[in-house]
């Protein structure tokens, strides 16, 4: 229920500069509270960063939509389409060019969840009450989506198993009319062959048939468990001539092989086509994760590559790229940066809670992941907890658990722990994601961080080398390689895997910075080092030392007691919640250092005993 007022005012106002479109948010929240002021509710809360509906006076007669479809019952349905009054926010959309993108989006999400929703409750044909809820929840969805195939076979299945062949055949005949009136398509063979059975019996083959080839088709695991369902994406080429042909598909290669990488997508790969036989666009009835299309086409007379990512389930054009292929210097780098682009609005949309499916959810806690604060990791630990007691098999579920302790050890080692046996279930976990998929990158990552964390440097490198290969077109998951080999010990590689990551960034979020400067202090590059911790993401305690530590070492040992002092405010806030290391200052000095290599882990201890005095004995210390 709540947005930073950037992202509001890049939304409502995005042909506007930033100032003037914040200028307008403001105007906008002042007649908001003018309104509320006249009705006497507070809906609106907002303060310097983010605006937020109040949970307690806002109400949405969407919500009330989904608190019905989770009931389920006849009446239930048919209030619900009473409700249902057509698409979400209708008559807005030409507010912006972002929110009107923002709202397409937003519209397929919120039917894919009602549907959804609905469609809990009518997996079996109910009879005893005469067919009532089945009906009322086959006719909501049809006022949803008149042309939902699926729906209007629910209604000519349930009227065959009543002996109403009339009804059933009526039924067919307005499947037909409105899949022709709003998708240009006929019913399926499957729905023509529900008017041949007859009447059917409850629980007939048809159902068992579905199931059989469920199993059959890998859809569902044999330990009872659903597959993990992706994001889907097609890949389709044409026109792809012979001049300037190897530069086309040398691109469509090295995009396809950094989208395989990554492990997020269901990826299916077309024939090169012609023109003539290019497929007719169309629409899907697509799930929650999402089907796009990427069309790779090679202009001959122009000689430029052009590559269009498309949304299938609403039309929409998500970029269409132009690349001139005399003016690339490097494919592998033009084709990160596409890869990229597809992965994060690919999984940027799932990362909504709302979206409740094993690999969203991930997604979710994926996001959280990366979010370096404690509060994002308890929540991350309880969405794995939740995902692990209905998908045990699911491999990234440990790799994510072993994380949270893993960033707990390195980057918060004086704050409470959010797993109660630490360390000493990391690496089992870490070779549980291995053993259930050593292919995943994230797995191998975080196998080679528990590792470093468990004193074998030569098992890390390792796992951080597979990862790398693994993953060559992430630049995030190569940051986090070229890390794990400086504090392996393998610099040179390290910082090779650095450059590589950085070519490949489009922006550089500021806590790899922190990675760098490791890597520059394993160098003993310490000027390089100090100036990297600068741009860093804030006061952690792994960059505070790292920070000190490379000023000691560059004969700065001044600068280093003033920089601890600077940050005297921060200690109480950084030892309020951690008993078990107030009392114990070794373990903490020890555990900060994650350098394997003697002398740099030496190095390093010189600033780590500055630090330690300032956390344990007070600013007056130091």
């Amino acid at each position: 229920m709540s947005a930073p007022r950037e992202a509001l005012a890049d939304l409502l106002w995005s042909n506007a500069e930033r100032q003037k479109a914040m200028q307008s948010l403001r105007q906008a929240l002042r007649q908001l509270k003018t309104a509320e002021q006249e009705t006497g509710r507070d809906i609106v809360l907002s303060s310097a960063g983010h605006v937020q509906l109040d949970p307690e006076t806002f109400s949405s007669d969407l919500t009330e939509v989904l608190e019905l479809l989770d009931k389920g019952r006849a009446e239930d349905f048919v209030q619900a389409g009473t409700l249902w009054r057509g698409e979400f926010l209708a008559g807005f959309e030409d507010i912006d060019p972002e929110f009107s993108d923002w709202l397409t989006v937003e519209r397929e999400r919120l039917r894919s969840q009602v549907i959804s929703a609905a469609f809990r409750h009518l997996n079996q044909t109910q009879v005893e009450d005469g067919g009532a809820q089945v009906e009322a929840g086959a006719q909501f969805l049809l006022k949803v989506d008149p042309a939902l195939e699926t729906a209007h076979r629910v209604l000519i299945r349930l009227y065959m198993q009543l002996g109403q062949r009339e009804r059933a055949t009526q039924q067919f005949k307005t499947c037909e009319r409105e899949m022709r009136l709003h998708l240009d398509e006929a019913p399926d063979q499957e729905t023509q062959d529900l008017l041949k059975h007859g009447e059917p019996v409850p629980g007939s083959e048809l159902v068992m048939r579905q199931v059989v080839e469920a199993v059959s088709s890998g859809s569902v695991y044999a330990n009872g468990e659903e597959p993990i369902r992706l994001p889907e994406i097609s890949v389709v080429s044409s026109a792809l001539y012979k001049n300037g042909l190897q530069d086309a598909i040398h691109l469509r290669e090295e995009i396809v092989s950094g989208l395989s990488s990554f492990r997020s997508f269901d990826l299916f790969e077309s024939d090169y086509f012609d023109d003539e036989s290019m497929p007719k666009p169309a629409l899907l009835e697509g799930h929650e994760l999402g089907s796009y299309l990427l069309r790779f086409r090679h202009d001959q007379r122009s000689g430029k590559i052009v590559v269009q990512f498309e949304d299938r389930t609403s039309g929409q054009i998500v970029f269409n790229e132009i690349t001139n292929p005399a003016l690339i210097q490097d494919v592998a780098s033009v084709a990160s940066q596409i890869v990229r682009r597809i992965h994060i609005h690919a999984t940027g949309r799932l990362r909504n809670p709302a979206n409740t499916s094993v690999f969203a959810r991930w997604c979710q806690v994926e996001s959280l992941l990366w979010d370096f604060t404690p509060q994002s990791d308890e929540k991350a630990m309880r969405l794995l907890d939740d995902l692990e007691r209905t998908n045990r098999s699911f491999s990234m579920i440990y790799a994510g658990k072993a994380s949270v302790i893993m960033k707990q050890e390195l980057h918060f080692p004086v704050y409470d722990k959010t797993t109660s046996d630490g360390l000493n279930g990391l690496l089992d976990l870490a070779e549980r994601a291995i053993v259930l998929d050593p292919w995943q990158a994230v797995n191998q990552r975080v196998y080679g961080w528990a590792a470093i964390l468990s004193n074998m440097p030569e098992e890390a490198r390792r796992a951080f080398q597979h990862a790398g290969r693994l993953s060559s077109a992430d630049p995030a998951n190569l940051m986090s390689v070229a890390e794990g080999l400086a504090l392996s010990g393998d610099v040179a590689e390290a910082k090779n895997t650095a450059d590589r990551a950085f070519s490949l960034f489009s922006f550089v979020p500021r806590v790899f910075y922190e990675y760098l400067a490791n890597i520059c202090f394993a160098a003993e590059d310490y000027e390089t080092a100090i100036r990297q911790t600068e741009k860093g993401a804030g006061v952690t305690v792994g960059g505070l030392t790292t920070r000190v530590a490379a000023l000691v070492c560059s004969g700065r040992e001044h600068e280093a007691l003033q920089t601890l002092r600077r940050f005297s405010e921060h200690r109480i806030t950084i030892l309020k919640n951690s008993p078990d290391f107030v009392n114990d200052p070794v373990v903490w000095r020890t555990r900060v250092n994650f350098f394997q290599d003697a002398k740099v882990r030496a190095n390093f201890d010189k600033g780590a005993a500055l630090v330690q005095r300032f956390l344990f004995d007070g600013a007056g210390s130091v």
